[in-house]
């Protein structure tokens, strides 16, 4: 997509939505056709790495580990280890609020098992479960530091039920440049991971968090 295009879209997104009081997401809504999502070579799974992290705000991420990995506490905002893990089955009232309160989650790989018997049934629907794709499943070796701020630039694209993806693709505080680079990157990285390419793609929209769609 060309970029000058882009950026005349992102002004006039930004010129349709009332200045709020909170800073607001740019939000890509992209719809599909042509695909029966029943078919695995028809969904998309994947990660796109933006210039900027996805939102305004840091996404809050939970670590589940085991005591051979260390340094975890200065790096995330929660760290259970599987001791607690275990002592979370059957407890709704915290599995719920952990479910609620933390954005991402990452899993050492020899207690995701574990992890997806206990939280699965709660985070599967809310789309949280850890992806492998995006590293989320690690070990001992896993630079944490460097997954942390990945995971805050990397938009997901993932289909589910409809033929719809939306992410979101940096804060309305970034510049237009920055906001029309991650919109074609991930139109790139999507185009190549449809089974027909361009033939997959119905449309693409814009919209900041309270505003109105524009086509791009």
């Amino acid at each position: 997509m060309e970029i000058e295009h882009l950026k005349t879209k992102i002004k006039q997104v930004r010129e349709d939505s009332k200045k709020r009081n909170f800073p607001q997401t740019f939000d890509l809504v992209i719809n599909l056709k042509n695909l029966d999502l029943k078919k695995p070579e028809s969904k998309v799974d994947v990660g796109v790495l933006l210039d900027c992290k996805v939102k305004p705000k840091k996404y809050k991420i939970m670590a589940v580990i085991d005591h051979s990995i260390t340094g975890a506490e200065q790096v995330f905002d929660k760290v259970i280890y599987s001791d607690e893990l275990l002592a979370l089955k059957g407890n709704m009232k915290n599995i719920r609020e952990l479910s609620h309160t933390y954005d991402k989650f990452v899993v050492q790989a020899n207690l995701m098992p574990q992890f997806a018997q206990i939280l699965g049934r709660f985070l599967g629907p809310m789309s949280k479960m850890p992806s492998p794709k995006l590293g989320m499943i690690i070990t001992s070796k896993t630079p944490l530091k460097e997954l942390e701020e990945k995971i805050q630039k990397t938009a997901h694209l993932q289909t589910r039920k409809n033929l719809v993806l939306q992410v979101s693709v940096g804060a309305e505080t970034e510049s237009d440049s920055v906001i029309a680079k991650n919109i074609a990157h991930i139109y790139d990285v999507l185009i190549h991971n449809l089974s027909g390419h361009e033939n997959n793609l119905k449309n693409m929209n814009l919209k900041l968090t309270m505003g109105k769609l524009v086509e791009l």
